[in-house]
């Protein structure tokens, strides 16, 4: 499909130096309005693509176009504000996150903010996919930890990419966009999440989840993406990174 010249622009090809300084305040306003419209629809575009980059797709977004909360950053010396920061084992990750595996297990230590990320990539998929995510986790304080996560990546990336993808609603344990995608978070225990069909599930602290294993085997017919997350524990998620 061929699109049509944009008449701003067109009318910018063929006016002399002195007509240009000539435009009126509306003339001025529409290509204004164009030019920044062109920039955000690649900036756009970028974000939405499927790669593990800081120059383009999730953490492009995550890095440079929104910020995180920080609860201590009192104690800690730093600003409430910060972004996403560019740690180099963040791209493979992603990749492995991007690689959409039947079923991936990630071991952790406490500071790599990987949870974090999972949350980031789920935001993600929704925002620029239309894509559905439950996340499972020990009890609904941390539930609701989680998709504060979700919360602030939507609420600090710039008005305008708000405006590109809005929501439908929000709660303490979910948020969804207006078109479709949805992050969604549930307490453990392998019932709850008989009631869903996701196209991702993501587990957090697997090692510790009661019921964390009955849980996998209830997702494995939905035919979701399956990520489990999870610091060091004695157990089956143990047993099966170990394999």
């Amino acid at each position: 499909m061929t699109t049509a010249p944009n008449p701003s622009i067109e009318l910018l090809r063929h006016l002399t130096p002195a007509e240009l300084a000539g435009l009126d305040d509306e003339a001025v306003r529409r290509i204004a309005s164009y030019l920044r419209n062109t920039e955000y629809d690649h900036l756009d575009a970028l974000c939405a693509q499927e790669v593990a980059s800081f120059e383009a797709g999730p953490l492009l977004f995550l890095t440079q176009y929104t910020a995180t909360e920080n609860p201590q950053h009192e104690q800690q010396g730093l600003p409430f504000l910060g972004p996403f920061p560019r740690r180099s084992y963040f791209v493979p990750l992603f990749q492995e996150f991007l690689n959409k595996h039947k079923c991936l297990f990630v071991p952790k230590s406490r500071t790599m903010m990987t949870s974090l990320s999972a949350m980031g990539f789920s935001a993600s998929r929704a925002q620029w996919h239309r894509e559905e995510t439950v996340v499972q986790t020990a009890n609904e304080d941390k539930c609701g930890h989680l998709i504060d996560y979700v919360r602030a990546f939507w609420e600090h990336q710039p008005e305008w990419l708000k405006q590109r993808h809005p929501l439908k609603r929000r709660s303490a344990f979910a948020i969804a966009w207006q078109g479709g995608g949805e992050v969604a978070s549930i307490p453990s225990g392998a019932d709850k999440i008989r009631a869903f069909h996701p196209t991702w599930y993501v587990q957090d602290e697997s090692a510790f989840l009661p019921e964390g294993e009955e849980a996998l085997s209830a997702v494995f017919p939905t035919g979701a993406r399956i990520i489990c997350i999870s610091s060091a524990a004695p157990g089956w998620f143990g047993d099966q990174c170990s394999r």
